[in-house]
């Protein structure tokens, strides 16, 4: 029975027939003639038949030789070239990472973040997923995403959580309207004109309850929304205030708008990357991490 050749025979038997002598192609391989020949014996062993017509100066296929030789180039071209892309992939330059995140921060951060992964690792594919806060936890701890970017939760066992940056709430009012003039206002300014909140779905509603109730600030929360943009149009119109993390203006029509710092009390989001403690990121994921602290400190350094 026939026993396929291996890639090291495939290999030699190539560079005989590129030089069509054994003594030469032994010398381009680095191994003895003697070893040579053996390879190719054994390999003519295998398959059963003669590859090369053998005389004192030079060697010539035989019909067998002629019809490996084509397979032979595709096999070991195929061979090469399947380790060369999985060192790629070893190397961080290519294969896939998923991703997840709060809408607001992916699209604030991610854009940044892939442009620098995609000068280091042009072939590397990525799937950003924005969610929720509990889903873009489930999606980590179930293995759909690599990594996230999410506002810090409570401690848990399973994963580990970094800090990227802090995002602080502003306020959010018309350009036109006389707030805007100022570049920071007090918290007490929500108490004297209709609020525009988030519906409890949000991430961001118990931050600005529990703000609100330890300031004893009482705002006239006219109405309540569960988009962001909704959120701007809705300012944009008249019809009311608002107060949003800073990241998150990146996901309304600001043409309109004005945000303030508010001074007083400190109301912030603490943003990082959150990952599976039992799971190492691939080293693709580990180079989109890198690229995403390395946007952030760019973006900060710029301010």
């Amino acid at each position: 029975m026939r026993r396929p050749p291996s890639i090291k025979q495939l290999e030699a038997f190539l560079v005989i027939e590129a030089l069509r002598n054994v003594t030469s192609a032994a010398a381009r391989l680095h191994v003895s003639q003697p070893a040579l020949s053996r390879t190719l014996r054994l390999m003519e062993e295998d398959l059963e038949t003669p590859l090369f017509k053998r005389s004192t100066r030079v060697v010539e296929l035989t019909a067998a030789g002629t019809a490996l030789l084509p397979v032979a180039k595709r096999l070991v071209g195929e061979y090469y070239e399947s380790f060369g892309d999985l060192g790629n992939v070893l190397d961080g330059q290519a294969g896939r990472v998923v991703l997840a995140g709060l809408p607001s921060v992916v699209v604030a951060l991610m854009p940044g973040a892939l442009r620098g992964l995609a000068a280091i690792a042009p072939h590397v594919e990525v799937k950003v997923l924005g969610l929720p806060e509990q889903q873009v936890l489930a999606a980590v701890r179930d293995g759909t995403a690599d990594f996230a970017v999410v506002t810090q939760p409570a401690a848990a066992e399973w994963f580990r959580f970094e800090k990227i940056l802090v995002d602080e709430y502003v306020l959010l009012c018309r350009r036109d309207d006389p707030l805007a003039r100022k570049k920071v206002l007090p918290w007490t300014t929500l108490a004297s004109r209709p609020f525009i909140g988030f519906t409890h779905a949000s991430s961001v509603r118990p931050t600005l309850d529990r703000a609100f109730i330890q300031m004893g600030l009482t705002v006239n929360v006219k109405y309540e929304v569960d988009h962001l943009s909704l959120i701007g149009a809705m300012v944009a119109a008249g019809l009311g205030l608002s107060v949003l993390p800073r990241l998150a203006l990146a996901l309304i029509d600001c043409a309109e708008l004005a945000s303030i710092a508010l001074q007083g009390r400190v109301v912030e989001r603490v943003i990082g990357s959150l990952q599976r403690v039992d799971t190492a990121l691939s080293p693709a994921a580990a180079k989109l991490r890198e690229a995403l602290f390395e946007e952030v400190h760019s973006t900060q350094g710029r301010e």
